[in-house]
């Protein structure tokens, strides 16, 4: 049973992964492929994966933050308490609090915006720690 904890903390990470991709083919956009022409097929099919990432980035946001939840919950009950996944899990929960209350805002700040990446790089940092040494 524990192997499906490993496997839920397998697919939090990409989903986790997916929802970060959201910042970078934004970035990647303006830096070079609004520079293409309007006819390039590159820009076009770039367009498409990008809508698709940036519609659905809540939504990996939010399926990560389950996953993690159950991955959480079948450590504890079947292998053990990791301090470093305890510490990304809360990390975890306030990029996604944050989000959401971006989200919900009827105004949004660049105050709130950097809270939410700040909150992202933290737990980028923390899973990369937690998977680098399973502490």
């Amino acid at each position: 049973m524990y192997q499906l904890g490993n496997l839920f903390g397998i697919l939090t990470a990409v989903l986790f992964g997916l929802a970060l991709l959201n910042f970078f083919v934004k970035l990647v956009n303006r830096k070079c492929v609004m520079k293409l022409p309007k006819e390039n097929k590159f820009k076009q099919a770039y367009a498409s994966v990008m809508k698709f990432l940036i519609k659905n980035h809540r939504f990996f946001g939010a399926g990560a933050m389950v996953l993690m939840l159950a991955h959480v919950v079948l450590q504890i009950i079947f292998k053990w308490v990791s301090v470093t996944g305890i510490i990304a899990a809360a990390l975890a929960l306030v990029a996604v609090a944050l989000g959401g209350i971006l989200f919900k805002a009827k105004k949004r700040t660049p105050a709130m915006l950097w809270a939410h990446r700040g909150a992202v790089v933290a737990l980028t940092i923390a899973i990369a720690a937690h998977v680098i040494t399973r502490v």
